[in-house]
């Protein structure tokens, strides 16, 4: 029997930080309420979801394609440093996956001990562009 993807949406609030001056707590809501504000807006990486969701019924459904699993997703913050650290280290696996000399403890650390194939360099490719946003 065919196994089918089925995606939904939910209702949301999704979280941003800001970093304003002022003399009061009062005075920094009024201002970041501003039309006039022009400061920058940061996600925090928190949502919080609702009960109510809804299928689309043009895309929501779709096949399971052959050897395909379906992880969760995972929502890390990580400041502009550590987000370079962890591009840098990808870059270095993809360097090290290309020339085929990835040391077998690192080899465990990126297939979680065999759990499964760990991403090629192409892969790792599209995560580094994902990341650098």
């Amino acid at each position: 029997m065919p196994k089918f993807v089925v995606s939904k949406g939910h209702d949301a609030f999704v979280y941003y930080e800001t970093v304003l001056e002022a003399d009061t707590p009062e005075e920094a809501r009024s201002l970041v309420r501003s039309v006039h504000y022009e400061g920058a807006w940061l996600p925090t990486g928190y949502v919080q979801e609702f009960d109510d969701y809804e299928i689309d019924e043009h895309s929501g459904v779709r096949l399971l394609e052959d050897g395909e699993a379906v992880e969760a997703f995972l929502t890390i913050g990580v400041t502009a440093q550590e987000r370079d650290a962890l591009l840098a280290g990808l870059r270095l696996l993809q360097l090290a996956l290309g020339r085929g000399d990835l040391e077998p403890a690192l080899e465990n650390i990126v297939t979680n001990d065999g759990a499964h194939t760990g991403l090629d360099p192409t892969r790792i490719d599209a995560l580094c562009e994902r990341i650098n946003v």
